[in-house]
């Protein structure tokens, strides 16, 4: 397996109350509430449109430092959902949400939530994180991070599984075509090819206040002009990117933002509107690093909910949002 893989392919880092629990060893009922509240989502985020997307078929492994408490759902021996919970060695010594390839098939793995909610302690604040050694992203700070932020990241990773299950392959080839190995980060590319570049900060800033603005806006018109608009900017930046940034740019708008776009609507479903608008379209302010294709990719996804009917249907890594936008306004 090759070593980007596990950073690249599920970064990001984010039932019933009468379910059958076996087995929980040492992890805490914090944790195991969590994971019922991601998987009482689950009929939810499926009704998103991607084909065969659920949690229940996705192990979900809590890291407490030490070990892995790997959680799982067995629906076929009765109605209620029974719950596993198995230790395990632990996988990696993450402090953010990914995934990892385990016993043949792509599991989460994120710390378990009071290994995670120290994370900005042990980090310092989110500005350093995201300037530094940022192996994943948030939506939330600090004084914002929850049990529903932890159970919208156990969604996040979860579409990360269900993307190398579906595709991931094409996205590796991308990257090796464009030149992207294991010592050239994410942040190293983008920082120096995009972040020092004058005006592509500002077309970026520009693609995204033109893409908000589209996504408010009720009136079917004004809102395809927009988009058309952001469109056009897109692919003139694009003219400037070197072929490492145009994949990195690929990867983390399509992937991660997709991503982004599944965890905030996990959010949606548990907290208020002011809550998941203040988390997920809060006013866009450019800073350097990854965090910000998270926020691009997402709108993007939420504009096609508005304008293209089963677009998730067709999502793959062939085929990036900005095509499926342009055949939305065609």
């Amino acid at each position: 397996m090759k070593a980007w893989k596990i950073i690249y392919a599920a970064m990001g880092i984010f039932l019933a109350a009468g379910s059958i629990v076996t087995g929980k060893y040492g992890l805490s009922e914090k944790n195991i509430t969590i994971y019922r509240e991601a998987l009482a989502l689950d009929e939810t985020m499926r009704e998103l449109g991607f084909e065969n997307f659920s949690l229940k078929t996705v192990k979900v492994r809590f890291y407490n430092g030490n070990c892995d408490y790997v959680a799982s759902v067995d629906t076929s021996a009765d109605e209620e959902n029974h719950i596993f919970i198995k230790k395990e060695k632990a996988q990696l010594d993450v402090f953010a949400g990914t995934t990892v390839e385990a016993d043949g098939q792509w599991q989460v793995l994120l710390p378990t939530y009071e290994q995670f909610s120290g994370l900005f302690d042990a980090l310092g604040t989110l500005d350093s994180y995201e300037q530094g050694m940022q192996e994943g992203s948030f939506a939330f700070s600090e004084s914002e991070y929850s049990e529903s932020s932890h159970v919208a990241t156990i969604w996040h990773e979860a579409f990360h599984a269900w993307q190398a299950e579906n595709g991931i392959e094409d996205v590796e080839e991308l990257m090796a075509q464009a030149g992207v190995d294991d010592e050239n980060t994410r942040e190293d590319i983008i920082v120096k090819e995009v972040d020092s570049d004058r005006e592509l900060r500002e077309l970026f800033t520009e693609e995204m206040l033109l893409l908000t603005e589209a996504y408010q806006t009720k009136q079917p018109e004004k809102k395809k002009e927009l988009v058309v608009k952001a469109l056009e900017i897109a692919e003139k930046r694009e003219e400037k990117l070197t072929s490492e940034a145009k994949a990195m740019e690929y990867f983390l708008e399509n992937y991660e933002g997709s991503a982004r776009y599944v965890e905030s609507m996990a959010y949606r479903e548990l907290e208020n509107e002011t809550a998941w608008k203040t988390a997920y379209l809060s006013e866009f302010e450019y800073r350097n690093g990854s965090e910000k294709y998270y926020k691009l990719g997402m709108m993007k996804c939420m504009l096609l909910d508005q304008i293209y009917d089963g677009w998730q249907e067709k999502y793959s890594g062939k085929t990036g949002l900005d095509e499926f936008l342009k055949d939305a306004v065609r």
